[in-house]
């Protein structure tokens, strides 16, 4: 199974040139002021004529608002720029198998969505399910561990046995060293990628269904190329 980090979405030095128009408006705007400026020394009162710090107060006022327009188009641009890279990364990452900091569950027709967890060290772990009102409903004892990450799985029952609504649940996880010291346990969610969104700036991958939990880009901490695809791409490079 191949294994990549999450690459870091950072701001791309792109920096589209200056030219003499920002959408069209600058070139204009500035005739519109050379204008009104010229016209207005003309009327002025010959009796009390402009003063020369007035003349160049009010040229320094229309350059400063002028650069500051540029600068805004400049930012928009790199802003979209950013957003069409976040786009292609979310294109990528269709299909792919991942794992995310989390701690959600979800809960359909008896079917529960994956969830483990990373430790740091060995430890004797206890997982501490919770339902939306923050009722305790399920505790998993999951024994001695070994350190790194460990998928657990839920049947969606409380521990009475009784079968649980659908929805979405959540999980704590409880680590103990061998003298009975706390370690330190990452709740992780894991699935397939199967679709990406952005809402409200965000970018979303939704896992293993249309319906899935959305984990934000950035809590992505692996990116695994199934196993199947793996070998398709495998023996296509040997033939």
């Amino acid at each position: 199974m191949a294994v990549a980090s999450v690459p870091a979405v950072t701001q791309a030095a792109v920096t589209p040139p200056i030219t003499d128009t920002v959408g069209g408006k600058s070139l204009s705007d500035m005739n519109a002021f050379l204008m009104l400026f010229t016209t207005q020394l003309q009327h002025q009162d010959p009796t009390n004529p402009m003063a020369a710090y007035e003349m160049a107060a009010q040229l320094a006022q229309f350059s400063t608002v002028e650069k500051l327009t540029q600068i805004h188009a400049q930012l928009q641009a790199q802003q979209n720029y950013l957003i069409s890279i976040n786009n292609a990364m979310g294109v990528q990452l269709l299909g792919k198998n991942v794992v995310a900091q989390d701690n959600r569950l979800l809960l359909k027709n008896g079917t529960v969505s994956r969830a483990g967890l990373e430790l740091q060290s060995p430890a004797t772990v206890k997982v501490i399910i919770t339902d939306s009102a923050g009722r305790t409903v399920r505790t998993l004892s999951l024994g001695a561990l070994q350190a790194g990450r460990q998928e657990f799985a839920w049947d969606g029952k409380d521990d009475e046995g009784k079968s649980l609504p659908d929805g979405e649940y959540t999980f704590t996880v409880e680590a103990k060293g061998a003298s009975g010291e706390s370690i330190a346990a990452l709740p992780v969610v894991m699935g397939s990628v199967c679709g990406f969104l952005m809402d409200q700036g965000v970018n979303y991958v939704v896992l293993d269904d249309n319906s899935g939990i959305r984990v934000p880009v950035s809590l992505i901490t692996t990116i695994e190329t199934p196993a199947s695809t793996a070998a398709e791409e495998q023996t296509t490079t040997a033939s």
